[in-house]
């Protein structure tokens, strides 16, 4: 497995809106186009890529010089609970700490806090509704 940043010109970006809304749209029942946020093009995004498929990703978006959001992070089906993912989050904190990142928040899905929990993320206060669902805000100190 390979891990690149790209930009939404590169010619993986089609691909890795696709894996967001499969992943993380479409089982809320949201038409394509609702995985995009806003700021696609001054956030970061870091790929996964095995024998040359697009199988995961990670959307960052800078908040100020020394934090930052998770905005989103899909992985295929198959690329579930294999330890992929926390792949995909140790090299954006690398890559994040090299660029001096400090604190990194996010809004966990529920059947996401366990994970993010073991990555080192710690709960921010109370849950937010979002698109039906209550998300947990969390962060962690880099």
């Amino acid at each position: 497995m390979k891990f690149r940043f790209i930009t939404p010109k590169d010619p993986e970006y089609s691909q890795e809106l696709m894996l967001r809304w499969e992943v993380l749209a479409k089982p809320l029942g949201l038409p394509p186009g609702m995985e995009e946020v806003l700021e696609e093009a001054r956030s970061l995004h870091l790929i996964a890529v095995d024998r040359k498929k697009l199988v995961g990703c990670v959307l960052f978006r800078p908040e100020g010089d020394t934090q930052g959001r998770l905005l989103e992070m899909a992985l295929s089906e198959e690329y579930q609970g294999r330890g992929f993912g926390r792949k995909l989050i140790s090299m954006l904190e690398k890559t994040l700490q090299e660029r001096g990142v400090k604190e990194v928040t996010l809004l966990a899905p529920p059947e996401g806090i366990g994970f993010y929990e073991r990555m080192g993320y710690e709960n921010a206060g109370e849950s937010v509704k979002k698109n039906g669902i209550f998300l947990q805000p969390m962060r962690k100190s880099l």
